[in-house]
């Protein structure tokens, strides 16, 4: 039985062209440019982007926070993120799944890396618990110590008057709120 003799130079050419058309599309898609510098271009963009969304929050089958943001962009690299670049909205509920506080804001960012989200830009926070309602330019809330806490000046309207303080710190649910020096008008029942 005789076996036919295969091309050797054909079977070269081939695989020599196949490797010229393919190599340029691998290479092109990795995060590394051909010099060996990251391809930075690739983790300015968002990997992914949410429109309108809502989340929520649980804890022990409860809900107790839900979150709303008419969208949000992921990103991913060294210092990945999850960026809210048009505000949120968060609920915070009681055990009968009331209204407790709700806090919003044109704009908030959190790394992935840590428990910490920077919420800024016109920031709310109304406490329907105690009839408060806070305004300030900025806050931080830590996930992992279950606090929210502000160092800029804030602006505090309740039913007794309007006060003013140097910062804020409250628990995650605002069951508890403390002003930082507190100052301004207060009406006070005796």
């Amino acid at each position: 039985m005789r076996t036919k003799p295969t091309n050797t130079k054909s079977a070269i050419r081939t695989r020599f062209l196949l490797a010229l058309f393919v190599l340029p599309f691998i290479l092109s898609s990795c995060t590394t440019d051909y010099h060996g510098k990251p391809n930075t271009e690739f983790y300015k963009k968002p990997i992914q982007t949410l429109n309108n969304i809502t989340l929520h929050r649980s804890k022990e089958g409860k809900v107790i926070a839900i979150l709303k943001s008419p969208l949000v962009e992921s990103y991913s690299g060294d210092k990945s993120k999850t960026v809210f670049p048009k505000g949120l909205k968060v609920t915070f509920l009681n055990d009968d799944l009331t209204d407790k506080a709700i806090l919003s804001a044109d704009y908030a960012i959190s790394y992935d890396s840590s428990d910490l989200v920077y919420i800024k830009d016109s920031v709310r926070i109304i406490n329907y618990n105690n009839k408060d309602t806070m305004y300030c330019q900025d806050i931080y809330w830590n996930a992992g110590k279950k606090i929210i806490y502000s160092n800029k000046p804030i602006r505090r309207i309740s039913a007794s008057g309007q006060d003013y303080g140097d910062g804020m710190t409250a628990n995650e649910v605002f069951d508890s709120v403390t002003i930082i020096n507190p100052h301004g008008k207060q009406n006070i029942n005796e």
